[in-house]
């Protein structure tokens, strides 16, 4: 099992040339893409939350690999190199978690992208120790998505509620918000939550 450890230390760790030339292609996309047009009626762009969101409904009609990633990343006006960290904690965790998880109905995009999400958004605001680990607790938390609605108008809605929770998570962790210590891996962790055979 891939411990919580292992998550929190891609948030700053280095990332591959490759890896960047990705992400700048999938922030490109992003920005070119339209949001659920009902979202952009329907939620503010004053806030970095409601821009996550914005940009969520955008990237959910795009591509590219962990959509709610690149969503964050956009909100914050952030970079490459943030959204290859955010999307190698989301594969990570999406690996942890399995194929149970997908075999019960939960969409990785939304349940692993949530903290993929959060990931970035630590790295950006320069998150450390704790705060880092309390971002990923808090966005574990907010994890949630069905694979039933992919490609709905509550897919698009799903991808942009877990930018905008991991987004929220690492501005409440930066604000002193707690989380559990152990958020994915342990014995109530999200790995045991979400992954169990059914």
């Amino acid at each position: 099992m891939i411990g919580t450890d292992a998550v929190l230390e891609l948030v700053h760790a280095p990332v591959g040339e490759q890896a960047v030339r990705t992400a700048d292609g999938a922030l490109a996309k992003v920005r070119a893409a339209e949001p659920e047009p009902l979202l952009r009626v329907g939620v503010s762009a004053s806030s970095t939350t409601g821009r996550a969101w914005l940009f969520g409904a955008a990237a959910s009609r795009t591509s590219v690999e962990w959509a709610a990633v690149v969503a964050a990343v956009l909100a914050l006006d952030a970079g490459a190199e943030a959204v290859a960290a955010g999307s190698a904690a989301a594969r990570t965790v999406a690996e942890a978690l399995g194929p149970p998880h997908v075999a019960a109905g939960w969409c990785l995009e939304t349940t692993a992208g949530v903290v993929g999400a959060a990931a970035a958004a630590a790295r950006v605001l320069g998150l450390r120790d704790k705060a880092v680990r309390y971002a990923i607790g808090i966005a574990a938390t907010q994890a949630s998505g069905l694979e039933a609605v992919r490609g709905t108008q509550l897919g698009a809605v799903q991808v942009a509620r877990a930018a905008a929770a991991g987004v929220e998570a690492a501005l409440l962790a930066r604000n002193g918000f707690t989380a559990a210590e152990d958020p994915l891996a342990g014995r109530r962790g999200m790995y045991a939550l979400m992954s169990a055979p059914r």
